[in-house]
């Protein structure tokens, strides 16, 4: 007889094995759910408490720190971007102008799936998103 071949009462072996043990270390077990319990509740007081501290952070503080770009942090003036080929999303292409821009200055024809990005050309990043 296998473990999947049913008893008389018409459980199958592993289930009462499964069953038994369970009732053998019930006591560890709500010992076990009680401690994961309060866990769980200690972690929600205290992502409560960080999210309450983020929120009376003084504004002070973030401008005290110091600046992310090391040319900014040597008084040098940054750099503008170069001008370079930005591949696109599957199916898009440059268009026509980019295509003729990018035969001019390099005298390549432009891969397809590809742009030409022309910083200085181009407009200015915040009248694209107005």
């Amino acid at each position: 007889m296998n473990d999947s071949t049913p008893r008389e009462d018409g459980e199958p072996t592993s289930f009462a094995k499964a069953k038994n043990w369970c009732k053998k270390h019930e006591p560890k077990l709500r010992a076990a759910g009680a401690v994961g319990l309060a866990v769980v509740r200690h972690l929600a007081e205290r992502q409560d408490t960080e999210r309450y501290d983020a929120e009376t952070y003084e504004v002070e503080n973030i401008a005290d720190s110091e600046p992310d770009s090391t040319a900014e942090t040597m008084g040098e003036p940054r750099q503008p971007p170069s001008p370079h080929v930005r591949k696109l999303r599957e199916g898009w292409n440059a268009s026509d102008e980019k295509r003729a821009q990018y035969k001019a200055e390099t005298g390549d024809d432009l891969a397809p799936g590809t742009t030409w990005v022309h910083p200085s050309q181009d407009e200015d990043p915040g009248e694209a998103a107005a």
